[in-house]
């Protein structure tokens, strides 16, 4: 079942031309593109700009993108070129190979929490941002400063926030198998519920050949925010070092997550379940450790709320205050040889505004919540988007790889944790820890990526 809505379902949710009106009101003002010096073309010919993305086609959304940005500026023509690779690190292998070839588009995505961004930047690919925005008078302020300081780079701003949540900051629960167990279900917004805690819901909820009570994933944003909620991290926050052999409390989130999955035996084994979120909706899991999008989604897609009805509980606070999170996003850049960077740069402004960012969410099928006025609006359209407040404005940065290898550190997550964690074929706990550990470390010693 698909959870994003159509441009037309987008429209009647708002209110169709007089919400839009609405919305737009809500976001800064474009100012016009100034005319263009030198050799190029006047401001008022017509410009053609490309865009390379994987975000959203498919659903409307672009299209939509497109053509109300061309209502305010008709003498731009947007050439929307949709990557479709199996996966986004194929997409970005892709875009790498444009440039070298000169076919890059004009407005494209290296996202900071795939990694890449830097990268990027370092190959003079995506250019800052600076210059436009201080002629523009652009308010930084309108997304939350979290999402924003992913966005810059060596005192320079090189993007606008496209897609952004905490991570894998949540257990989305299905609150029909607490009740039944009579299980107090936990404040959605409070961080004070123990880790010792969900182990025991874990077993408590499993039901040999029915259902799981618990489901982790074992990807690098999974492993990260495992390790913060015990007080721990997985690597430095110059991304040069893997801390796992020489972290205690990293280790600690490593042994409990071993325990239940391993010596316990009570998480799916790798492969058990084909999709998580479906598990969910049937009745097949009661936890889910993931994020907030997953809460959205699992909530969205529900067919039967006697069977499935979505909560969700948060990670403990931790020794320092914070929140066990990884604030993850995305950005929009400006190829940094655009012909055409003041029209590119309106174009940044008009993805990102207040209506392109909600119905990136809505229409796009995004999880986006990068604007406090999206989030807003989304609230109203569904008030369990108040439950990710907590965690956009107190979660905690990604830690990124120095080197920007961003395919082979998260492949070597996700890999090394993979086998430490198979309950089918296990490995003795010291065992598994050296070998995601060393394998990690051998990732962050490579030489930077060209």
């Amino acid at each position: 079942m698909s959870n994003n809505l159509s441009r037309r379902q987008f429209l009647q949710l708002t209110g169709a031309a007089a919400a839009l009106g609405t919305l737009a009101a809500c976001a800064a003002p474009a100012a016009a593109p100034q005319p263009a010096t030198g050799g190029e073309a006047a401001a008022s010919d017509k410009v053609l700009l490309k865009w390379d993305t994987f975000r959203g086609p498919g659903t409307g959304w672009n299209e939509e993108r497109i053509e109300t940005f061309q209502e305010q500026f008709p003498n731009v023509e947007i050439e929307f070129r949709p990557l479709t690779g199996s996966s986004q690190q194929d997409n970005y292998g892709k875009m790498y190979a444009q440039f070298a070839a000169g076919d890059l588009g004009d407005i494209c995505a290296f996202d900071p929490s795939h990694f890449h961004f830097w990268r990027a930047i370092n190959g003079n690919i995506i250019g800052p941002l600076d210059d436009l925005v201080a002629a523009d008078n652009t308010d930084l302020s309108q997304w939350f400063e979290q999402f924003m300081v992913l966005q810059h780079y060596q005192g320079n701003l090189y993007g606008f926030p496209s897609w952004g949540w905490a991570g894998f900051d949540t257990f989305v629960i299905n609150a029909v198998h607490f009740e039944e167990e009579g299980i107090e279900l936990p404040d959605p917004i409070a961080h004070d519920t123990p880790m010792e805690t969900y182990a025991e819901w874990a077993h408590r909820l499993y039901k040999e050949n029915e259902r799981f009570g618990l489901n982790m994933s074992w990807g690098e944003a999974g492993l990260v925010t495992l390790c913060r909620a015990f007080n721990g991290d997985l690597i430095n926050a110059e991304g040069t070092q893997c801390l796992l052999l020489e972290d205690e409390n990293a280790q600690a989130g490593l042994r409990w997550a071993y325990k239940i999955a391993v010596e316990d035996k009570i998480l799916p084994a790798p492969g058990t379940i084909d999709n998580i979120d479906t598990a969910q909706m049937e009745g097949r899991v009661t936890m889910n450790w993931s994020g907030s999008l997953n809460v959205r989604n699992v909530k969205r897609g529900i067919q039967d709320e006697s069977v499935a009805r979505v909560h969700q509980g948060l990670l403990p606070t931790d020794n320092n205050g914070r929140y066990p999170s990884q604030i993850r996003g995305g950005t929009w850049n400006i190829l940094k040889e655009s012909k055409h960077p003041q029209e590119a740069f309106q174009f940044l402004k008009h993805i990102t505004n207040t209506d392109g960012c909600y119905s990136f969410n809505l229409v796009a099928g995004q999880g986006a919540f990068v604007r406090p006025d999206v989030v807003n609006l989304l609230i109203e359209q569904d008030p369990v988007h108040e439950w990710f407040i907590p965690n956009l404005e107190n979660g905690i940065p990604a830690h990124a790889p120095a080197n920007s290898r961003g395919r082979e550190y998260t492949d070597a997550c996700a890999q090394w944790m993979t086998l430490m964690m198979d309950a089918n074929q296990p490995i003795p706990f010291e065992k598994g820890l050296e070998d995601l550990h060393n394998n990690i470390q051998m990732v962050l010693d490579m030489p930077a990526a060209a």
